[in-house]
């Protein structure tokens, strides 16, 4: 019986591998394209929220701001009695004793 010779074919050997280079290329490319199409979604819903985050920061300023001035009417009316004074007139429509008020109809 004669022995079974094998020899390699140049030919299929680069057939095999042109093949498996392009699975692997295109196995990449596949890839590629699905993460191209699924990391904008994260990039979109980040910008988003860094867009949410700069306008909660503004409102709070402005809130701060608000809370300053509030704080300074509130000493001011602790510390003034003309502030009180002005309070009860302008806003309650309260006089002194023996002070007649005057009130014109608001058009």
């Amino acid at each position: 019986m004669p022995a079974a010779v094998f020899t390699r074919d140049p030919r299929r050997v680069t057939q095999v591998t042109l093949k498996m280079a392009l699975m692997v290329t295109g196995i990449f490319v596949v890839l590629g394209i699905l993460s191209l199409f699924f990391s904008r979604r994260p990039t979109s819903e980040r910008q988003q929220s860094q867009q949410r985050v700069e306008l909660l920061r503004s409102e709070i300023a402005g809130l701060r701001a608000e809370n300053a001035r509030l704080r300074a009417e509130i000493d001011s009316v602790r510390k003034s009695t003309y502030a009180v004074e002005r309070i009860a007139r302008e806003d309650l429509g309260m006089s002194k004793k023996g002070e007649v008020v005057y009130m014109l109809p608001r058009k």
